[in-house]
C-alpha cells in the first residue's frame, strides 16, 4: 500500500518582523540544514512514498529547495493555497522537528517567531545524538566541530555545541551552552556565544556577549526585547562571507582618486547636506551624508568614502533607507534590494531615476540586483562619466 504525507507549512510571514528573510520559516537552518529537510529525511527512514506539501507562504522558495524530491528520491509536491485554512484536514502542521513537533506556546508578538527558531535549534542540540552528522566530529567537551575550525587553546567550550567548519574561535572566548556557529564565523578574543545563532560569514567582535539572540553579518536579532538592530561597528558584528561583494583594490584606489579630484568643487559648493542611514547590503547600516541639487559625483562625494573601506561599490544599487523595507510595495522584493551592496551609481541614474524615492527606481534596481546580466556593469562603465558629472536640479 502506498504511504503519503500531507503537511501544512503554516505561514508565519506577518511574524517575521525582525529576521525579515527572503525564505519562509520551512527553510530556516535549524542546525545543519533548513527544518523541511528533517522533515523529509524522516520520510525516508518511515519508507513514505510521496509528500504532499500545502503552504501559502512562497511556495516557489520551498519548490526550488526541494526540486521536487529528486534529493530526496521520492515526489515531493508543493500545493500553493491562500490561506492556512485552505489545507486539508488531514495534513500535519510543520510546527517543529519530526519526533517534537510541537509549538509550546502560541507565536505572538514580534519576537515570537525568533524565540521558535532558537528554541528549535536547542532542540536540534539537545538531540543531536539522533542526527547524523556526516561531516562535524564529537569534541572533548562534548560538543561537534566541522572541519577547519581553529579553537584557541585558551577558549571555553560548554556544551550542547555545534561549531560548522573553518570557523575561529579566539583566546579567551566561551562558545555555549546552546550555541549554533555557522560556516565562516569567526568568535573573536573574550566574546561569548550562549543560547544564540551566529548565521554562516558573521564576526563576534572582541568583548561582545551574546545571549538569546541570532546574528546575520551586522544584524543583531534580541528575542528579549523583540528587536532586530542593525550594528554599524564593525569591531561589533560584521559580514565577512561576501568578499565577492566588495570592492577590489583597484576600485577603492579609483574611489579614492575620484573623492580627491571631487573635494575642492564639493567644498565650493553650496550644497545642503542632509544624513541618511541605509542598508549595506550585509545586514547592517551605513551612515551616509548626500546633497539634494548639484552634480551627481558632488551630491553623492561623501559615499566616495565607503567605497574606499570596503562598505560600497562604485557601481550598484542606490542605498535604500533602513525603513524602506516596510514601506516597500513588495515586501520579498524589498528584502533582497536590502541585501544587495549598494553603489555610488546605478542602473537607475542611467534612466534619470536618481533617488529610491522616484517610483520607477524600484524596477531598475530590482533588475540590477535579481539579474546575473553582465550587460548592466558594461553599460553603467560605458557611461560612468557622463553620469558622475551630470547636473541633477
Amino acid at each position: 500500500m502506498k504511504k503519503t504525507w500531507h503537511l501544512l507549512l503554516p505561514d508565519w510571514s506577518s511574524y517575521d518582523t525582525l529576521w525579515q528573510s527572503e525564505r519562509p520559516f520551512a527553510l530556516w537552518p535549524i542546525g545543519n540544514q533548513p527544518l523541511i529537510s528533517y522533515w523529509m529525511d524522516e520520510a525516508v527512514n518511515q519508507e513514505i512514498d510521496e509528500i504532499t506539501l500545502y503552504t501559502a507562504d512562497r511556495p516557489n522558495e520551498l519548490r526550488n529547495y526541494l526540486d521536487d524530491g529528486n534529493f530526496w528520491s521520492r515526489p515531493v509536491h508543493v500545493m500553493p493555497i491562500r490561506s492556512d485554512e485552505d489545507a486539508p484536514e488531514d495534513a500535519t502542521p510543520v510546527v517543529g522537528l519530526p519526533r517534537a513537533n510541537r509549538l509550546p506556546e502560541p507565536i505572538e508578538g514580534e519576537a515570537g517567531l525568533l524565540q521558535q527558531w532558537l528554541r528549535l535549534n536547542r532542540e536540534w542540540l539537545d538531540n543531536l545524538q539522533d542526527h547524523t552528522l556526516k561531516i562535524e566530529v564529537k569534541h572533548p567537551a562534548g560538543g561537534w566541530v566541522g572541519p577547519h575550525v581553529r579553537i584557541h587553546p585558551t577558549a571555553k567550550l560548554v556544551a550542547p555545541f555545534w561549531i560548522q567548519g573553518k570557523c575561529e574561535v579566539g583566546a579567551g572566548a566561551q562558545v555555549g551552552p546552546y550555541a549554533c556557529i555557522g560556516e565562516n564565523a569567526i568568535v573573536d578574543e573574550n566574546a561569548s556565544v550562549q543560547r544564540s545563532i551566529v548565521l554562516p560569514g558573521t564576526m563576534v567582535g572582541c568583548n561582545t556577549s551574546l545571549e538569546n539572540v541570532a546574528v546575520e553579518g551586522g544584524l543583531l536579532l534580541d528575542s528579549k526585547r523583540g528587536c532586530r538592530v542593525a550594528i554599524t561597528d564593525s569591531f561589533i558584528l560584521s559580514n565577512i562571507s561576501e568578499k565577492l561583494s566588495s570592492p577590489s583594490i583597484l576600485e577603492r584606489l579609483l574611489a579614492l582618486a575620484l573623492f580627491c579630484l571631487v573635494s575642492p568643487v564639493a567644498a565650493l559648493s553650496r550644497i545642503d547636506w542632509s544624513e541618511l542611514e541605509a542598508h549595506d547590503g550585509r545586514g547592517g547600516a551605513l551612515r551616509l551624508k548626500t546633497g539634494s541639487q548639484g552634480r551627481l559625483i558632488v551630491r553623492r562625494w561623501h559615499w566616495l568614502k565607503e567605497v574606499v573601506k570596503g562598505r560600497m561599490r562604485l557601481v550598484g544599487i542606490l542605498p535604500r533607507p533602513v525603513d524602506w523595507t516596510s514601506e516597500a510595495a513588495d515586501l520579498d522584493v524589498a528584502r533582497r534590494l536590502a541585501k544587495t551592496t549598494p553603489g555610488v551609481i546605478a542602473l537607475s541614474d542611467v534612466h534619470d531615476s536618481h533617488s529610491p524615492q522616484d517610483p520607477t527606481e524600484w524596477i531598475h534596481a530590482s533588475y540590477q540586483a535579481l539579474c546575473d546580466d553582465k550587460s548592466i556593469g558594461k553599460l553603467i562603465r560605458s557611461k560612468i562619466w557622463r553620469l558622475v558629472f551630470k547636473p541633477i536640479q
